[in-house]
């Protein structure tokens, strides 16, 4: 299933995960037992990303193949960095073989142990670049990134929406955006988009803050905005993880029930490869759809 012919029809929800470390899951059995979870709620799609530079990517296949197993439409990252037309193509052909009609085309991030003068492009240096290939490669429905808030290293938010225009020109037909946490920005961001011209769907990316110190660290390198009733709740929280856990649900279950009230394209919760805090979320929404919603 095109995840393009999905969001014409109806308001979406879609869940990311992420390979586990070897070490931790050698088998993938801890992950399949996520999905299996993640499956109650019966989500429009399922994007699978992986890390840095491409490590975990060969794992992060195999879920894409289990995401099919389960039932569910996978949503497969690739990132342009550090890899030739080759490379990408290698990729995308064992992505066709498992079955993947979707695909995240990413810019991607330098790795951390890069040097500073370290040049880790090869062919591509833009998501717009790597969506015109994946484009010439098959015929997959292209997906491309936004940020509400701006990215790190744009030059102004209009530059950032020229950015979105060229991936569209390159066959990205949806966006998903960088985590946020305040709707506002959101919003702001959706309108210029719209009075730009950039009418293709755009999903609002949600990120459950589950622990204060972790999502400190995330903060820092997204360069997101807290707005003040999180931080509040970041500072009184920040030794006690089951509170945060609990007010951290509760706030993800306001962003998610304001933002789908008012006709977001999508919501697409960035898991941790948490379930149990997923769902319960989506409970609170009534945005449940398994066989025990609400």
């Amino acid at each position: 299933m095109r995840i393009d012919e999905l969001i014409e029809k109806k308001q979406t929800i879609s869940f990311e995960v992420f390979p586990p470390k070897p070490e931790a899951d050698a088998d993938l059995e801890g992950i399949r037992r996520t999905l299996r979870d993640l499956r109650g709620a019966n989500p429009d799609f399922v994007s699978v990303t992986y890390g840095a530079g491409g490590n975990n990517r060969p794992r992060a296949i195999d879920i894409a193949d289990m995401v099919i197993s389960l039932g569910m439409v996978p949503l497969s990252h690739l990132t342009a960095i550090g890899y030739a037309k080759e490379e990408v193509a290698g990729v995308v052909a064992a992505l066709t073989d498992t079955g993947v009609e979707n695909i995240l085309a990413l810019r991607g991030d330098k790795p951390t142990d890069a040097g500073r003068g370290a040049d880790c492009w090869k062919d591509f240096r833009k998501a717009s670049e790597l969506a015109g290939f994946v484009s010439q490669c098959g015929d997959f429905c292209i997906g491309g990134a936004a940020y509400p808030e701006g990215h790190q290293e744009s030059s102004s938010p209009e530059a950032d929406i020229e950015f979105m225009k060229e991936k569209l020109k390159k066959g990205v037909s949806f966006f998903i955006t960088q985590l946020f946490f305040d709707n506002p920005s959101f919003t702001r961001f959706a309108d210029r988009c719209r009075a730009a011209g950039v009418k293709a769907p755009i999903i609002a990316g949600i990120m459950p803050v589950l622990k204060a110190r972790q999502i400190r660290r995330i903060v820092e390198i997204s360069g997101c905005n807290v707005p003040e009733a999180l931080g509040s709740l970041l500072d009184r929280y920040i030794d006690d993880d089951r509170s945060m856990r609990e007010a951290g649900i509760e706030y993800a279950a306001e962003q998610i029930s304001y933002l789908w009230s008012r006709g977001v394209s999508g919501i697409h919760i960035y898991t941790m490869n948490k379930s149990e805090e997923v769902l319960e979320i989506l409970r609170r929404c009534n945005l449940r759809r398994g066989d025990d919603a609400i």
